[in-house]
């Protein structure tokens, strides 16, 4: 088995791998990571064929491993420890935090690297089934996403405790972005595949819960009858609560685990995280 950095000609392979094992992947996403840090997305290759994959990206004072992911046929073999340590020792040299989300069976292997548990994620899927409200021309003009990276710049920071744009702002450029703004928050969609849209990065400044669910009833108008997927922190009671109350419905669960500084995020903020 031989580790390398991906290419750009493996993401085709890695989103079958994602597929087999059931894990949601964007390829766009893959290789937006790729461009920012491609000195930090490894891949594993047996024969020439990829195996697996890590991948991390990297921000002011953080950075965070995403598309950790083995091939069914090759797991349970120390491919996926191999590649892990491959990372994480030039990670924990250069960086204050790492952040990941991982699958509950896999928190004890985390443990072991020091990690730990801050936060349950809760993925929510809205399947089309919507209460009915209200929503206007004159609430659509609302959401005008107009000085939408004003409002984010300011808002990630106070989340995040660092400047985190370089990459968010690429990350929400896209041709099935969709971006509303408000004062106090802001939100981000996309569509990843045929079947599903992604709604994050959506943040929201606490005590500001109407604002919140203007964000949530625009999102389900345009999207229309596309499937509505976000990973939320299950911690966050008013964020949770509004999931519910527009039939949202808790499917899948992650942990998010943190290594090094462990305060670093207002969770209260949050009403979505990244893909």
């Amino acid at each position: 088995m031989f580790i390398g950095w991906l290419k750009f000609s493996d993401v085709n392979e890695l989103v079958k791998i994602s597929e087999d094992i059931g894990w949601l992947l964007d390829g766009y996403h893959v290789k937006l990571m790729m461009m920012h840090s491609p000195h930090l997305c490894y891949g594993a290759y047996e024969d020439g064929k990829l195996i697996g994959a890590i991948m991390a990206i990297e921000f002011e004072k953080s950075t965070m491993i995403k598309y950790f992911m083995i091939h069914k046929d090759y797991q349970r073999k120390g491919i996926g420890r191999r590649i892990f340590i491959t990372l994480f020792e030039t990670l924990k040299a250069e960086y204050e935090t790492i952040y990941i989300h991982v699958s509950p069976k896999m928190v004890n292997f985390f443990e072991e690297y020091n990690f730990k548990a801050t936060m349950e994620v809760g993925r929510f899927i809205n399947v089309g089934k919507v209460p009915p409200f209200n929503f206007t021309n004159a609430h659509a003009k609302e959401l005008d996403g107009s000085n939408f990276e004003t409002v984010i710049a300011k808002i990630d920071k106070e989340t995040f405790g660092e400047n985190r744009m370089n990459f968010l702002l690429d990350e929400m450029e896209r041709n099935s972005s969709l971006k509303l703004t408000l004062p106090n928050g802001f939100q981000h969609s996309s569509i990843v595949n045929a079947r599903n849209v992604y709604l994050g990065p959506w943040q929201v400044r606490e005590g500001y819960e109407d604002e919140a669910e203007k964000m949530i009833r625009g999102v389900l108008y345009f999207r229309g009858l596309k499937k509505v997927v976000a990973d939320v922190p299950l911690g966050v009671k008013h964020v949770v609560d509004l999931y519910k109350k527009y039939h949202f419905q808790n499917k899948q669960r992650f942990v998010h685990m943190v290594y090094g500084n462990t305060n670093t995020v207002h969770f209260e903020n949050i009403y979505a995280f990244s893909l």
